[in-house]
């Protein structure tokens, strides 16, 4: 007999199909028994036990890629007696065999018995939760309990009818299942990110999730104070739990809005309860806490919400756009179930007894169990994101949140204590060791705020005035003409009217006459205003009349006072007048800000790059940045400040790997590069000429990925130090680095480098602890000055520091970060709508703004995917006339990469754009291109047939409404029209017509092979 499976079965059956060395939905009821176990009695019960129930002789059967449940009416579990001389034997064992993986072809339900002596055995009942759940497993141990009773004492067994099974249960949940999709799809739109306290970005091999946990016991007195205040605000135990969990989660994570999942036992049906099936309900309830309320009121909400979702269908993962990961990161449960002592079993005395799952269904699962008046707490996490630490202190926090509720509940969830206050963290500067690979012990020159032009070039008493200063492929200029030269052009600008205080651009290719010109611009005692030549003219004219600029260095012709860089008069080097540089970022209102960077800013990070980087005149560094990016700060003058040369690169960033294999690029010692940008040369690692003088490579501008950092140091070893910088404008190129290794796990951002503060801010302005995620802010001597021209904009981002001395400031960066366990900081991305493409900060309102602006625009939203800026947009515009528009008013990076056409932009009910509907942003591809062959031929037939359109070569079969369950029968159909075997996780990497029927060749050849 086979029936249909329930939708939630559907989901386990296909998990399975995915990966079935999983056993992390394996179930177990474990007992420990005292006294004389009647073996005959129990192999009785327990083929009487599965004669009751037939689910526990069920089996799964794959048709034309459906699943079906197959009853086996006659199977009977062989019980596995095994003998063990100590518990610790025994629980290894045990553990063992409970994750065992098992193979749903066949009936999913073993029975262990494990003999420790002869009036001493350990009882396991392991069903797949398939066919099984939490409730399932009390009625499968009571049963066998009255039925091994009733073969004991010869009378007949006392059990309750079984009216409904679960082939029924099955039928009647898939109708009622699909009246439930539209309620979930909008209950879940718009979800809030998925994070997690303290979790890392998993690495591990998808459906490898190693599980950890631990047990910990809740105070009497304080469980005794929440089921009053549960009793008095007309709620129940679970909802108080269940509040105080999200919590938990959002003071962690910083997101006012948490999705956190939960079971129902589905049991409303009196016919229903004494079935072994699976029946429990996976509900996800949304707790709203933006508002920061009372806990009292959270209580209420969590209560409204509980009472919706709980009578509910189980969520329809596999028919709703987002992962079941980004919708039920979490869950918690309350086990109100008798724990030991319950002696159910004729003359033998039975206490629980643990084992342990070692794989994780989902990131944090924690689960509160009541046995008469003691209470525990159990918490179990993915291994691959929690470190058994992290894991042990949320634990603790979650504990101490209880008690902080119970004493006054009636407090600000932002008041709640979760954490002593000393816990909360203020980075100070890290000490940074003198001898370490990849620094030198030669002398280093410090650059100080004052002195003249000598000192903010470094004069240096390290570097002979002969030594090069800038190489610019045949042209060497050494240091003593690098200052001379810079000396006369400030001479030259003085006495054409540049005054101390004055701002002038800068506007030249990589050139040494760029490098002069920014050195006489401060010798003049002026600041400058740094421009892309290859940014459009319009541009460049509205930064500068925004910043107020005197006059532009230029060798272009501009509606504006230029002024020649080979312009030349009396030498002169003047004091620094404060500000030293002013660089445009973008803005979130459309209009660029600019930031205005002091001498005394510059001076601290040039003084610590080249002592922690250990620059000296033996150094080549390669100057990499447009100099409209503030990376070319760190890059210019550390090199020049400390004696070494700069190798610049006259035919821009992407001839770097010719300029390193050429007879300069040998003799490269440091390169300072963006993130993304180190990406690409690691991906081609092997063909790269690295010079062999390479010591040290920074980068910065992105989240460096963990396999890049594990390649790069197969490749080098310790010989080439690595180090990762983070570092808005704001504050003088960066604030952290961290030397990284493959041991680091996610890569870190560091710790404070010199003369900076660093801390982590919840949204109340107060400094949180490790695992909490919250606003970066950034205090120190690298602060910038401010906004130019914007009071009102500096006043908001840059604030006082509670922590300087008196007058001071920090800056709120809007970046998300948290402390490591190791005090070193995460990046976690933005709060706002800011994205960075390939290093560059992008306000996506900005480029909003210029989109709306040209004809035949409707609608637009710009966000980032990878390295593409991508554009949705509504309106008549060709792409062309899109792209000319924005190159004319906005640099290059601002450009979107990706176009994306919509007739109308997707909405929520509140009226926002829908984010999580609208469409993954693909290279654009003809309409139609016909199959060509037999096998893509074949492809396209199955897909046209269970997809109902038409199917062409480039045709993506996600694109056209397959999801994961009709990937099973592609692979069903393939399977019996070939016979050949394919993978499900094949249609994940080869979606398109032409790719996967290439699969299908490759697969015909190899079986041809054999």
């Amino acid at each position: 007999m086979k029936a249909p499976l329930a939708p939630q079965q559907e989901r386990l059956w296909l998990l399975h199909r995915l990966d079935p060395g999983d056993a992390s939905y394996n179930m177990y009821r474990s007992s420990r028994l005292r006294g004389p176990l009647d073996r005959p009695a129990l192999e009785h019960a327990v083929a009487a036990l599965v004669r009751r129930h037939e689910g526990l002789r069920t089996r799964f059967r794959e048709e034309d890629g459906v699943p079906w449940a197959i009853l086996e009416p006659s199977w009977t579990p062989a019980v596995e007696w095994v003998a063990c001389t100590t518990v610790d034997e025994a629980d290894r064992y045990l553990t063992d065999r409970i994750n065992d993986p098992f193979d749903l072809t066949r009936p999913p339900f073993r029975v262990l018995v494990v003999r420790l002596a002869p009036d001493d055995h350990l009882l396991c009942l392991m069903p797949h939760h398939i066919v099984a759940d939490g409730w399932a497993a009390g009625v499968m141990h009571d049963d066998l309990a009255e039925l091994y009773n009733a073969a004991v004492t010869g009378r007949e067994p006392q059990l309750r009818p079984l009216p409904v099974g679960p082939a029924d249960y099955a039928r009647w949940q898939r109708r009622r299942a699909e009246r439930a999709v539209p309620y979930w799809q909008d209950k879940l739109a718009e979800p809030p990110p998925p994070d997690l306290p303290f979790a890392r970005v998993r690495t591990a091999e998808p459906g490898v999730r190693p599980a950890r946990g631990g047990w910990w016991a809740l105070p009497a007195g304080v469980m005794g104070e929440l089921d009053r205040l549960a009793r008095a605000h007309r709620a129940s135990l679970f909802m108080v739990l269940m509040a105080a969990h999200q919590v938990l989660i959002s003071r962690h994570t910083g997101h006012g809005e948490v999705l956190v999942g939960t079971v129902a036992a589905g049991r409303d049906r009196v016919e229903i309860e004494p079935m072994v099936g699976y029946v429990s309900q996976a509900v996800v309830m949304r707790g709203d806490l933006g508002d920061d309320p009372p806990f009292t009121e959270l209580l209420e909400r969590t209560r409204r919400e509980a009472l919706e979702v709980l009578g509910r269908p189980a969520v329809p993962f596999e028919q709703i756009r987002q992962p079941a990961a980004t919708l039920m990161p979490s869950m918690f449960i309350l086990q109100d179930v008798e724990m030991s002592g319950r002696d159910a079993f004729h003359g033998l005395r039975e206490t629980t007894h643990g084992g342990a799952l070692r794989h994780a269904k989902l990131g944090l699962a924690a689960e509160v169990w009541r046995s008469g008046e003691e209470y525990g707490l159990t918490m179990t996490w993915d291994a691959g994101l929690f470190g058994q630490e992290d894991g042990e202190v949320l634990a603790a926090r979650y504990v101490r949140l209880l008690e902080s509720i119970a004493a006054d509940p009636s407090a600000p969830v932002s008041r709640l204590e979760l954490w002593p206050e000393q816990a909360a963290v203020t980075a100070e500067p890290e000490v940074r060791p003198e001898a370490r690979p990849g620094v030198r012990p030669e002398a280093r020159p410090e650059a100080r705020p004052g002195g003249g032009l000598g000192a903010r070039t470094g004069s240096l008493s390290a570097a002979r005035g002969d030594d090069p200063a800038v190489i610019c492929g045949d042209v060497v200029v050494s240091h003593a003409a690098l200052r001379e030269r810079a000396s006369r052009l400030a001479g030259g600008l003085a006495a054409s009217g540049v005054r101390p205080g004055d701002i002038v651009g800068v506007r030249l290719p990589r050139s040494p006459e760029a490098i002069i010109a920014l050195l006489a611009v401060w010798g003049a005692g002026a600041a400058y205003l740094p421009l892309d030549p290859a940014d459009p003219p319009e541009h460049a004219v509205r930064l500068l009349e925004e910043a107020g600029a005197v006059a532009v260095i230029t060798w272009d012709g501009l509606p504006y006072k230029v002024l020649d860089p080979e312009l030349t008069g009396e030498p002169l080097e003047r004091e620094p007048a404060g500000d030293a540089y002013v660089i445009f970022t973008s803005g979130s209102t459309g209009t660029p800000k600019g930031v205005l960077v002091g001498h005394e800013a510059v001076a601290a990070r040039v003084a610590w790059m080249v002592r922690d980087y250990g620059l000296g005149p033996g150094d080549r560094i390669v100057q990499f940045a447009s100099l409209s990016f503030d990376a070319h700060v760190e890059e210019i003058f550390p090199a020049l400040a400390a004696g070494a040369a700069l190798v610049l690169l006259p035919e821009g960033a992407a001839s770097l790997p010719d300029v390193l294999a050429g007879p300069t690029g040998r003799q490269v010692t440091v390169l300072d590069l963006p993130t993304a940008y180190w990406h690409r040369l690691v991906d081609d690692l092997d063909e790269i000429v690295w010079p062999p003088e390479l010591r040290l490579v920074i980068i910065g501008g992105d989240q460096a990925h963990e396999n890049a950092v594990a390649r790069w140091h197969e490749r080098f070893g310790g010989r080439v130090r690595l180090v990762n910088t983070y570092g808005p404008t704001e504050a003088t190129v960066i604030a952290t680095a961290a030397d990284l290794t493959p041991e680091d796990g996610r890569p870190p951002i560091g710790r404070p480098i010199g003369a900076t503060s660093v801390a982590v801010l919840d949204r109340h302005g107060r400094p949180l602890p490790a695992g909490c995620a919250g606003e970066l802010a950034i205090g120190g001597t690298g602060v910038a000055t401010g906004y130019l021209g914007r009071p009102g904009l500096t006043a908001a981002a840059f604030v006082p520091d509670p922590d300087g001395p008196p007058g001071s400031r920090r800056y709120l960066t809007g970046d998300r970060a948290r402390w490591r366990s190791d005090g070193r900081l995460e990046f976690l991305g933005r709060a706002d709508s800011q994205v960075k493409v390939r290093g560059f900060r992008i306000e996506t309102g900005e480029v909003e703004q210029a989109l709306l602006a040209l004809p035949g625009v409707a609608q637009a939203h710009v966000t980032a995917r990878g390295d593409d800026l991508v554009c949705y947009l509504a309106g008549s515009a060709t792409d062309e006339e899109l792209r000319t528009g924005l190159a004319a008013r906005l640099p290059r990076q601002f450009v979107p990469t990706l176009w994306v056409r919509l007739d109308a932009m997707p909405l929520t009910r509140t009226g926002k754009i829908d984010k999580s509907a609208l469409p993954e942003p693909r290279p654009a591809v003809a309409e139609h291109v016909p199959p060509e062959g037999e096998a893509e031929e074949l492809v396209a037939g199955i897909w046209q047939d269970l997809l109902g359109v038409k199917a062409g070569r480039t045709s993506d079969f996600f694109e056209l409404g397959g999801h994961s369950l009709l990937a099973t029968r592609v692979v069903a159909r393939l399977r019996a029209a070939l016979g050949i075997q394919l993978s499900i996780m094949t249609i994940f990497d080869r979606s398109t017509v032409a790719a996967l029927a290439a699969a299908v060749e490759e697969a015909l050849i190899e079986e041809l092979a054999l």
